[in-house]
């Protein structure tokens, strides 16, 4: 694909999309293309989590130990972003993630990812507001539920 494709493909993506044309072009010179056949792991649950990846072709499927069946995974396809937290923390993958068919993904690393919000401070902004509306939203959720549990 050509970089301005890359640009394009990465703009379409919700989280990334807030980033900035200038933030995506750094991404997308600095991404690495992976291609992984079917039945191939892209990584492992409980293994530290250093970049996240966007699915550009194909499916992975994305499962937990905690999965009570095969079909309790969730499937990750072209546009989506596996590991968005890995971006910006140190953490470990919670889930294993295999290609269900031949696929390609783009590797973004954490350390290339915060050397963009460094020289982007739009961009790191942009970050900064989504997180605090998630985190916002996530405790609006918890008021929802705490009168459950303090019967």
């Amino acid at each position: 694909m050509a970089l301005e494709d890359d640009i394009d493909f990465l703009d379409r993506v919700p989280t990334l999309h807030i980033l900035g044309r200038e933030a995506l072009r750094i991404l997308a010179i600095s991404a690495e293309s992976i291609r992984i056949q079917g039945g191939e792991m892209l990584f492992e649950e409980g293994a530290p989590a250093d970049s996240g990846y966007v699915v550009m072709h194909g499916a992975i499927m994305l499962q937990s130990t905690r999965d009570r069946t095969a079909r309790d995974g969730a499937i990750a396809r072209p546009g989506t972003l596996i590991g968005e937290m890995a971006l910006i923390v140190d953490s470990m993958r919670p889930a294993t993630a295999t290609a269900l068919e031949s696929s390609m993904v783009l590797r973004i690393s954490r350390s290339v990812f915060l050397r963009m919000l460094e020289g982007e401070p739009g961009a790191a902004e942009a970050l900064r507001r989504m997180i605090s509306k998630r985190v916002g939203a996530a405790l609006d959720e918890l008021d929802l539920v705490a009168p459950l549990f303090s019967r």
